[in-house]
């Protein structure tokens, strides 16, 4: 499931990071459970002709990536093998998944967050809150990484009174427009790291966070505009859009865009869409280029706002963003609406959601969860047909897949 080897010894599941089919290995035991244990490799016998050496010199270190060490065309083949045996698995749907549409194995993310600890800077060691430092990530676009060496110099000329309030690094680099936030625990003057930027980026723009929390949450706290660029300017599918530093964005766009034409190809002219968890309204303000009318429904206030500016910029009258509970604005759209789009967080929409849709014409769900989709179409196979089942490697070389369903209701409920 999570691209490690799995062998059996005595009867006894063994799992195994950075073992592949086929491969005689040696391992040792990390944590011994009952009926199975996870394992660390420590030598490989005889090896797998899908085995490469990984590029990274960080990959056996660093938790980002976890599939390096097999050769690309064959983690597009185990990505779509995963989504086949996930969803016959838990939902007894035994279909054929189309092959996994590819990316650009590296230099495809235009955002990431480096974590901060004192003169190290990287991302955590596989299973630690330990600091790999890294001088460059592959799988970064050429700006974040420029950033990010400009600002490891940076960090190295600060007193350590300094270098210790910061905890996070986020870079957003879209179309050469760069966005950077410095995550601190308290306000310190930053403005010699604005220069240096300046002086290398011509759109270019400085954040700082004051976050003091002790979880996990990032992007989290006063937020202060140092200087520069406030938003990245875009201009796709014939529409013109800006991201901050703090909204969603998907990180790789080339992906993105193929999976919002297909779901784009799949609506018909003049139906009305519900495009349920529609974030900043990107794809909800593309259908509407097709659609008679689109509802796009998120949460989040400040992507609602987002979505709102989108319409108005585009003069888009044929959609209506709705801000609050997907789970509860779309009672009074459901005898008007003949397509969905779903494309929920990984926990995936349940039990209940999914029964209340049935009667919906034509069902788009996307998905970066196969256990999660599977789960939720299991409700539908009764009343659906699913026409085809299509992955995307959205994250190359991670064990992350984003699939995409089309279901055409077979009867009523």
């Amino acid at each position: 499931m999570n691209g490690e080897g799995i062998g059996k010894v005595d009867g006894k599941t063994y799992f195994i990071p950075n073992a592949l089919i086929g491969e005689d290995v040696e391992f040792e035991v990390d944590q011994d459970r009952q009926n199975y244990a996870f394992a660390t490799l420590t030598n490989i016998n005889s090896f797998s002709k899908e085995r490469v050496t990984p590029p990274c010199p960080y990959f056996y270190e660093c938790g980002g990536c976890n599939l390096q060490h097999m050769k690309y065309s064959h983690q597009l083949y185990f990505k779509s093998l995963l989504v086949k045996k996930t969803l016959k698995k838990i939902a007894d749907i035994d279909l054929d998944v189309l092959p996994t549409q590819p990316s650009r194995q590296f230099k495809y993310r235009n955002k990431s967050s480096f974590n901060v600890d004192n003169k190290n800077l990287g991302f955590y060691i596989k299973g630690s809150n330990d600091i790999v430092s890294i001088e460059y990530c592959m799988l970064m676009n050429d700006d974040i990484n420029k950033v990010f060496s400009i600002f490891k110099d940076y960090l190295h000329s600060l007193d350590e009174d300094k270098s210790c309030l910061i905890k996070h690094l986020v870079v957003r680099a879209i179309a050469h427009q760069i966005l950077v936030g410095l995550i601190i625990k308290s306000d310190f003057d930053c403005s010699a790291f604005y220069t240096l930027l300046e002086n290398n980026f011509s759109k270019i723009g400085l954040y700082k966070i004051i976050n003091n929390r002790r979880d996990s949450v990032v992007l989290s706290g006063k937020t202060i505009h140092v200087s520069g660029i406030k938003e990245i300017v875009i201009n796709n599918f014939n529409l013109t859009y800006s991201v901050d530093l703090l909204g969603f964005h998907q990180t790789n766009i080339e992906i993105q865009d193929i999976i919002y034409q297909k779901v784009l190809d799949l609506i018909k002219p003049n139906s009305v869409v519900v495009n349920g968890f529609s974030g900043e309204g990107l794809l909800s303000g593309i259908l509407a280029s097709k659609a008679k009318h689109v509802y796009g429904i998120e949460i989040s206030s400040a992507s609602h706002k987002s979505a709102e500016k989108l319409k108005r910029d585009n003069n888009i009258d044929n959609l209506t963003n709705i801000l609050g509970d997907f789970f509860v604005k779309i009672d009074p759209l459901l005898t008007s609406v003949d397509t969905l789009i779903l494309d929920p967080s990984k926990k995936g929409c349940g039990k209940e959601i999914m029964n209340k849709i049935i009667g919906v014409k034509n069902i788009v769900y996307i998905s970066c969860n196969p256990i999660a989709l599977a789960k939720d179409l299991r409700y539908l196979t009764k009343y659906y047909i699913i026409d085809y089942i299509e992955p995307y490697d959205m994250f190359p070389n991670t064990n992350s897949v984003e699939t995409l369903v089309h279901l055409k209701l077979k009867k009523e409920k």
